[in-house]
């Protein structure tokens, strides 16, 4: 995951923490004003401190002077002096035991979801399956794929093809809105912005830059692709980039869901052979293709 996605997202969370923190400092201020809850609020943070000394937990008359400073605060009719943190729990840290927060999963989806160029996502649930006709193929299809985002990801390559407007790209929001809802990480990309990543990734001669180019798609917890093969294919770029991209991530088990217009012929003929595959294999792939009329144009 690039590190600049994580920082921002960090930094929406960092922001709720201050602010959260300064209104208690606020309000605790207020309330020091008070000359009764002053004493109590000291004695109960003296005792505090010596049963930490100790190694003890909280005593009964620790517990009993926090409450009474508690209710001191109700009688002032002032707020709570405690901080009232977004995320209770990691206390808007975005950290739980040194791993991600859900709270901090959700902001770097946001940021990802933005760059990534889809104004919308959609959701199994609303999936309004009269459109693409009386065959239930399509249901059997979305039951398939929202089953596979509750699994172990075994089969960590999904390769979705089809003719234009067949539902292909709407599927993919649906998975890509499920794993979210899931709290995984995903990172939704078209052929072409990847493709331009790629030829900037080549051209450039700084390091930093080029591996920043690539880490998303070579990192990110869940890829997708969309219309794969409507780019412009270049062989010394093309070829080579989307091999490593496809390769590592299944040497990682990290999963790649990939739509096309091209079938897993013409995979073979518009890439290479190394390419097609990595993605036929049918130990760790799921490929599936979508027949039917343009939906958009039934629609209309």
């Amino acid at each position: 995951m690039k590190s600049t996605i994580i920082e921002k997202a960090k930094e929406v969370i960092d922001k709720r923490r201050f602010y959260a923190d300064s209104y208690a400092i606020k309000n605790k201020a207020q309330a020091f004003e008070d000359p009764i809850f002053k004493e109590l609020y000291q004695k109960y943070t003296e005792n505090m401190i010596e049963c930490a000394k100790l190694g003890k937990e909280m005593s009964d008359e620790v517990k009993a002077l926090k409450q009474k400073y508690y209710a001191r605060l109700k009688e002032l009719k002032l707020p709570s002096i405690d901080p009232d943190y977004s995320c209770k729990k990691c206390n808007d840290t975005g950290f739980v035991d040194g791993k991600y927060c859900q709270c901090l999963i959700r902001e770097i989806n946001n940021i990802l979801k933005k760059e990534s160029g889809f104004l919308s996502f959609e959701d199994f649930d609303n999936v309004k399956f009269e459109v693409f006709g009386e065959d239930d193929s399509m249901k059997k299809l979305y039951a398939k794929m929202k089953s596979w985002c509750h699994s172990d990801f075994h089969k960590n390559l999904i390769f979705i093809a089809g003719d234009t407007g067949v539902g292909k790209t709407h599927l993919v929001k649906c998975m890509a809105n499920e794993l979210i809802k899931l709290n995984h990480i995903v990172y939704l990309t078209t052929s072409f912005a990847m493709h331009q990543d790629f030829v900037k990734s080549y051209s450039t001669r700084d390091l930093e830059q080029k591996n920043q180019l690539l880490d998303r798609y070579l990192n990110c917890e869940f890829l997708f692709i969309d219309d794969l093969g409507t780019e412009l294919r270049l062989p010394n770029i093309t070829l080579n980039y989307l091999y490593q991209v496809i390769n590592e991530r299944k040497m990682k088990r990290l999963p790649t869901i990939i739509t096309s217009n091209l079938d897993l012929y013409n995979i073979k003929d518009y890439y290479d052979e190394r390419i097609a595959s990595r993605i036929i294999d049918k130990a760790t792939s799921i490929c599936v293709y979508i027949k039917g009329d343009d939906i958009r144009l039934k629609k209309a």
